[in-house]
């Protein structure tokens, strides 16, 4: 079908820094010129790019095409994944301005089933995911499409039965805004009314969407997951009950508004005070010299001492971040119409690029290759050479004990690389975040035993040897 496997033709739109540019800015073709690299080394179909200061947009530019092969503008919508948690964090925070919610309490006073959960946490440990939740307690409730899709309510009561992980620990997981969604909406009577009536309206932020329904008002157009290596648009899915944690979304000057409140001496929301209290990291992030905050990580740039603000966010066929630079007062925001789970770094590096620039810094060439793009067709490749062992052990009359050690091994092997991926995000999570790789690791597992079975089967019959 035309437009399913995207070409990358599209030339890029630019619009020229404005005369309120800081003075030492990156020239715009400079960035422009480092995000052509960055989408001709991941195979981006559309990207949209800005730089933000406090007055607003100072450079964009917009490339390729939607998921229906449409130019990209500025008004095209993006999902944003979970860069709507710092939204959310927000919405949360002005609850709490208002003395409708109390940070400290416990999650169960307001959410009741959540006291079958083996730890107590508090709305605050939701904020900085310190809650106790597993990141793999996020799969079975997240990314559930259409009208079989269960409601807020099951899911709560699903992650209230899941195993406790590290209370006091950070530990991402999107449980945890899911969890906060539902608290704003047992406080303020719907999650997605008040995220628009205390965040996205004021911040200037008209276009964005929440729900399937508004996504398909405003024209999102399918995103592209990753098919051994092509771009496939066929990710059109939006999680009505996920607005809160990752399915959120709007076009280039939404996020940029949003990013502009920021920077803001005098926001539209809460105050400069209390979004910086938000932004400040306030639990270490275990493996990363990151700290996070009330829906924001704060760390430096890598390489040097220039402090930075960011998230970033996917959904299966979508790619969001927003940095900020506070010592530039400016931020970067960049939307992309693919994503590929096991290619993470190369696609949101873009922006760290970006940020390097404006930081006066250059930046890191973008990597044409990475390991994870192996990795699907390591998985075919096994799939099909275990499909050979079955056909040989098939055919075989006599076989020896050495091959069938060989190919008994080799098959186990297949079962256990399948086995990890479907432990750990599930059946329903590995197919849609990794769709080759899951579908090559099944295939290689069922062969693996068919292999094993057949060799072990005729190497133990009377008269085999």
């Amino acid at each position: 079908m035309p437009g399913s496997i995207a070409p990358l033709l599209a030339l890029a739109l630019m619009s020229p820094l404005p005369a309120h540019a800081p003075a030492g800015a990156p020239a715009p073709t400079a960035m422009d010129a480092y995000v052509r690299d960055h989408r001709e080394a991941t195979g981006v179909p559309g990207l949209a790019y800005a730089v933000v200061g406090p007055d607003g947009i100072e450079h964009q530019a917009l490339f390729g095409h939607d998921g229906n092969g449409a130019p990209v503008t500025d008004e095209t919508p993006f999902l944003w994944g979970s860069v709507a948690k710092p939204v959310t964090a927000t919405a949360a925070l002005v609850l709490a301005d208002e003395g409708r919610l109390d940070l400290d309490a416990p999650v169960e006073e307001y959410l009741p089933d959540v006291a079958a959960f083996g730890a107590r946490p508090t709305v605050r440990d939701l904020l900085t995911q310190t809650s106790g939740l597993t990141e793999t307690a996020a799969f079975p409730v997240s990314d559930h499409y259409g009208p079989d899709a269960p409601d807020t309510a099951e899911r709560v009561r699903r992650v209230a039965d899941s195993p406790v992980g590290e209370p006091g620990t950070h530990e991402y997981s999107s449980t945890n805004y899911l969890l906060l969604g539902a608290v704003i909406e047992r406080v303020a009577g719907d999650t997605d009314a008040h995220l628009r009536t205390s965040v996205l309206d004021p911040a200037g932020m008209d276009g964005a969407f929440t729900g399937s329904a508004e996504a398909d008002a405003a024209g999102l157009a399918p995103g592209h997951r990753i098919l051994w290596g092509l771009p496939v648009a066929d990710a059109g899915g939006v999680d009505d009950e996920g607005t809160a944690f990752g399915y959120l979304g709007g076009d280039l000057t939404d996020l940029a508004a949003f990013a502009r409140m920021q920077l803001q001496a005098d926001p539209a929301v809460l105050d400069a005070d209390a979004l910086a209290r938000a932004r400040t990291g306030m639990v270490p992030v275990p493996g990363a010299a990151q700290r996070y905050g009330f829906g924001w990580r704060e760390t430096t740039l890598s390489g040097t001492d220039t402090p930075v603000v960011f998230h970033g966010g996917a959904t299966p066929g979508h790619a969001a971040i927003l940095v900020l630079l506070p010592d530039q007062e400016r931020a970067v925001v960049v939307l992309q119409n693919h994503y590929d789970v096991l290619r993470d770094g190369q696609i949101q590096g873009v922006a760290f690029g970006l940020a390097r620039l404006l930081s006066g810094t250059e930046p890191d060439p973008a990597p044409r290759f990475t390991a994870g793009a192996a990795v699907p067709w390591a998985a075919t490749g096994a799939a099909l050479a275990l499909a050979a062992g079955v056909v040989a052990a098939l055919r075989v009359r006599r076989p020896r004990p050495a091959a069938t050690a060989v190919w008994t091994a080799l098959g186990l092997g297949a079962v256990g690389a399948a086995a990890w991926p479907l432990s750990t995000l599930g059946p329903h999570g590995a197919l849609t975040w990794a769709p080759d790789t899951a579908v090559a690791l099944l295939a290689a597992a069922v062969l693996g035993v068919a292999v094993t079975a057949i060799r072990l089967t005729r190497h133990l019959r009377p008269g085999s040897r």
